[in-house]
């Protein structure tokens, strides 16, 4: 996956590029109904029936984690994956690749929509379940962790999973186990007293960081982190063998 080369003197900077692909990637995002629900309105009404129906006594830290796991699966990782593997089937990426551009600077661009979108709607969320009753974070530095821990992670994923996506319809299957893993994850962490290994599960270390942020116990933070940077790590290790630039056969 990787490619590296020199912008010449005069040339957009890395950051020029970078905000010039999202903006067209943005501009992409818009046009294709169905991407745009998937990424913009989903997340927001499951978000909101999450802040509305599901909090009870300490119900708060789950409806929370249920809110950023749909925000995460929807609009960074399925989104990711989709948009990656029409891009690639288009030639899209082929054509940026011919650029000054870096693969990372490229990707970068690309995905930097769907992040800024999941923290604007995870923000929103937030701000829908304060105004529902829900109290603020004990810990709101572990929530941060889990919104930047768990967006690295969906990110990558993303990466991944495009690079054995042959079309993007085809990503509403492909993308099936890491959203499973997500909401298994959640569920479990966030049910009662939970073992280690929930932590290793991707939305169970998201769910325990969560829980912890709002309360719940902390012994397990240290290894929803590291399961974290674990999971991302090994996605980023399988995306540079496996992710394509040109259209899959």
């Amino acid at each position: 996956m990787t490619h590296t080369a020199t912008s010449p003197p005069g040339t957009t900077s890395p950051l020029g590029t970078i905000t010039a692909l999202g903006v067209a990637e943005l501009k992409l995002l818009l046009r294709n109904r169905t991407a745009a629900t998937l990424a913009f309105l989903l997340p927001l009404a499951g978000g909101v029936y999450f802040a509305l129906m599901l909090p009870g006594d300490g119900g708060w830290a789950a409806a929370i984690t249920f809110q950023l796991l749909f925000t995460l699966g929807f609009t960074v990782y399925l989104t990711a994956t989709t948009a990656l593997t029409a891009r690639r089937q288009d030639l899209y990426l082929k054509r940026l690749r011919t650029g000054a551009a870096s693969d990372a600077v490229v990707l970068t661009g690309l995905l930097l929509p769907v992040v800024l979108l999941a923290v604007a709607q995870t923000a929103l969320l937030l701000g829908i379940s304060f105004a529902a009753g829900a109290p603020w974070p004990e810990r709101p530095g572990l929530f941060l962790l889990a919104v930047g821990g768990g967006a690295a992670m969906s990110c990558v994923a993303g990466v991944l999973t495009s690079g054995v996506t042959s079309t993007a319809e085809m990503a509403q299957l492909t993308t099936g186990p890491y959203f499973i893993a997500l909401v298994f994850g959640s569920m479990v962490a966030t049910a009662g007293e939970v073992d280690d290994w929930v932590a290793f599960v991707p939305g169970g270390a998201i769910g325990l960081l969560v829980r912890a942020a709002w309360g719940g116990p902390a012994t397990q933070v240290t290894l929803a982190l590291l399961s974290l940077a674990l999971w991302t790590a090994a996605a980023y290790a399988a995306s540079t063998r496996l992710f394509r630039w040109d259209p899959r056969t």
